[in-house]
C-alpha cells in the first residue's frame, strides 16, 4: 500500500498566474497529485491541495517557496483573511498508510529547511507544536502579519519555533504543522453588513460556547456585496457540515437574513458528505460503504 499525506497549502495571493506558476513547478515531481487549487480576491488568498508522499511533499515546500521569494511580498498584502506570511500555513495530514507521527516529523524536516534556506521564522502548530502557545493557529494568526512583526521578539509565547527572530521582508513568517482532516467551509449571506456575521461567527466558534470543533470569522466579500461566515471544521465527525449550516441560518433569521450559497475549500473527507446527505435525506443508517464510488476505488487500489 502506497503511503498518501495531504497538504492543504495557503498561499496569501489571489493572483492566478502566481499560483499557476506555483502548480506548475510541482508538475515534474514524482509520487504528487496536486488535487485541487482555488483563489478567492476578498480573501486575497489561494489554497493548493497536494496528495504525495514524504519526499514529495516536502520538494513541494521548498518549490512553492520559491516562486514566493521570487513573486510575493507580503508587507504589501491586503485581505479578508488573517495571515502571517506569503506562504502562510503548511498542514501535513495523514491518510493512507501514514500516521500522524510521520506527519510530525515531516512538518519539523520541512520547518528545518525554510527556516535555512529562505531565512523565514517557522511555527511548529496543532500536532507538530512544541509550546503550548503555538497549537492553536488563531493564536498565531492574532492580529496578523502586522501584529507578528512587532510582537515577534517581545511577547512570550511570540517568539518562532525556528528562525529569526525578526519577519522575512517579503515572506513574513510561516506556520507548519500535522493535524486530523479539516474541512473549510464558507456560508455566504446576502447582506452587505459585516457586523451580523461576525455576530453569528461567534455564536459558532466552539471556544464561544458553540459548535465545539468549528473556528469562524466574519469576512466582507466586497466584490460580491455579501458577507460571509468562513470556518474552519477541526473534526467533522464531532461538528458536522449540516449542523454548522443550520446554526448559519438559524443565528441569521435574526437579522432577516438568508443564506445564498456556499463552499467548500480544497478537499473534503467522502465520510463528511455522506453524512449532510444522511441528514438532509432522512437516512439515518446511510454509510459511506453505500457509495458505488467508494467500492470502485478499493477495487483500483487492490489492482495497483
Amino acid at each position: 500500500m502506497k503511503k498518501v499525506i495531504q497538504s492543504a497549502i495557503n498561499v496569501s495571493t489571489a493572483l492566478d498566474e502566481v499560483v499557476e506558476e506555483m502548480v506548475q513547478s510541482l508538475s515534474a515531481l514524482p509520487s504528487l497529485l496536486v488535487a485541487d487549487y482555488s483563489s478567492d480576491l476578498d480573501h486575497n488568498r489561494s489554497v493548493i491541495t497536494l496528495l504525495g508522499n514524504e519526499v514529495s511533499l516536502e520538494e513541494a515546500v521548498i518549490r512553492i517557496f520559491q516562486v514566493a521569494s521570487a513573486r510575493l511580498d507580503i508587507s504589501h498584502h491586503t485581505g479578508e483573511h488573517p495571515r502571517i506570511g506569503a506562504v502562510d500555513v503548511v498542514p501535513f495530514t495523514p491518510w493512507r498508510g501514514s500516521s500522524m507521527e510521520e506527519c510530525q516529523r515531516l512538518a519539523w524536516r520541512v520547518g528545518e529547511r525554510v527556516a535555512k534556506e529562505f531565512g523565514v521564522p517557522v511555527y511548529f502548530y496543532a500536532e507538530a507544536s512544541r509550546v503550548p502557545e503555538h497549537r492553536d493557529l488563531s493564536w498565531l494568526r492574532r492580529g496578523g502579519y502586522e501584529a507578528l512583526r512587532e510582537e515577534i521578539d517581545k511577547v512570550p509565547g511570540r517568539q518562532p519555533d525556528l528562525g529569526p527572530l525578526e519577519l522575512h521582508p517579503t515572506l513574513g513568517a510561516v506556520a507548519i504543522g500535522a493535524r486530523g482532516p479539516l474541512v473549510a467551509f464558507n456560508v455566504n449571506l446576502d447582506t452587505g453588513d459585516l457586523e451580523v456575521a461576525k455576530y453569528i461567527a461567534r455564536k459558532l466558534r466552539g471556544d464561544q460556547g458553540g459548535l465545539r470543533y468549528v473556528k469562524a470569522i466574519g469576512v466582507n466579500l466586497r466584490s460580491r456585496g455579501l458577507v460571509q461566515v468562513s470556518m474552519n471544521l477541526l473534526d467533522f465527525r464531532k461538528s458536522a457540515l449540516y449542523q454548522a449550516l443550520e446554526l448559519v441560518k438559524l443565528e441569521a433569521q435574526r437579522f432577516g437574513v438568508c443564506v445564498k450559497g456556499a463552499e467548500i475549500i480544497g478537499l473534503v473527507p467522502l465520510e463528511a458528505l455522506v453524512d449532510v446527505a444522511s441528514f438532509y435525506l432522512g437516512i439515518p443508517e446511510l454509510k459511506s460503504t453505500q457509495v458505488l464510488e467508494y467500492h470502485l476505488l478499493s477495487l483500483d487500489e487492490a489492482e495497483s
